[in-house]
């Protein structure tokens, strides 16, 4: 049976104006691909955000490995969650290396020593996102895809055992988004990292994802494995659109096509 590594507890999150999700409970598995669907305003991004307490009004009881963070700082959640936002926006021009560096400030004390392991930690991290040709150019002068690696790599220097993705397939042409979630399912598989990302793309995560749980109105409206919950009924009632689904021949797997 595979064990838990986060458990969300009558969990409600929104803004300043009122909550955004409400009252949802979900748990995710060591190792396990999970994907977050659903329409825009549907709370996928507040969920990432809220679990992460980035967001001001959150109630409700998060668990990381049986670790209750509601009271952890900031600094004691990035070494349990590490996080790539759907955008980034790079004020200093950093090369790729000095940003992938950086995340290693959460494992660091009061002084700041760079030591053999976190050296370890970052060339491993390169290597596995395949961007050390790419270590000392300057972050301004990377393709969406390029970038998109690198933030990956910085978030697995941080070492965590969960990390949260906003939209990786965003802005990215089709031979990115494969390549983005390729490897997004080999540290699932290989490292045994826990990934939760969400998606606008639903064709694209069935191959990759473990499970998915639609939002609806900031509720969870389904979850289940991709062969269980991807059904025309769901995206009507979810989106609101007609589909046809069919079983795709070489992986047997569901398949949305669009009815015009």
């Amino acid at each position: 049976m595979v064990s838990k590594i986060l458990e969300v507890r009558n969990f409600s999150a929104g803004y300043e104006n009122g909550f955004v999700l409400k009252n949802i409970s979900f748990d995710a598995g060591v190792g396990e691909f999970l994907c977050i669907l659903g329409r825009n305003g549907s709370g996928k991004t507040t969920l990432l955000k809220g679990i992460q307490k980035l967001i001001p009004n959150i109630k409700g009881d998060v668990f990381v490995d049986g670790e209750k963070i509601n009271g952890l700082s900031p600094k004691q959640i990035a070494k349990k969650i590490a996080y790539v936002p759907q955008l980034s926006d790079f004020i200093f021009q950093f090369t790729v290396k000095e940003l992938i560096e950086m995340a290693r400030y959460v494992h660091q004390g009061r002084i700041f020593k760079f030591t053999e392991l976190d050296k370890r930690k970052v060339e491993e991290a390169m290597e596995i996102t395949q961007i050390k040709n790419l270590q000392n150019r300057k972050i301004a002068t990377l393709s969406g895809g390029e970038r998109k690696r690198v933030l990956i790599a910085r978030a697995l220097v941080q070492d965590t055992p969960l990390i949260f993705l906003d939209e990786p397939s965003a802005h990215l042409d089709l031979n990115f988004q494969i390549e983005v979630y390729k490897l997004l399912y080999n540290l699932c598989k290989e490292k045994r990292k826990t990934i939760i990302c969400t998606e606008h793309n639903i064709n694209l995560v069935i191959p990759f994802c473990d499970r998915i749980i639609f939002l609806n109105g900031g509720y969870i409206f389904k979850e289940g494995k991709p062969s269980e919950i991807i059904t025309e009924e769901n995206i009507r009632e979810v989106y609101n659109a007609c589909v046809k689904v069919r079983k795709n021949p070489i992986t047997g797997l569901p398949e949305i096509s669009l009815i015009k």
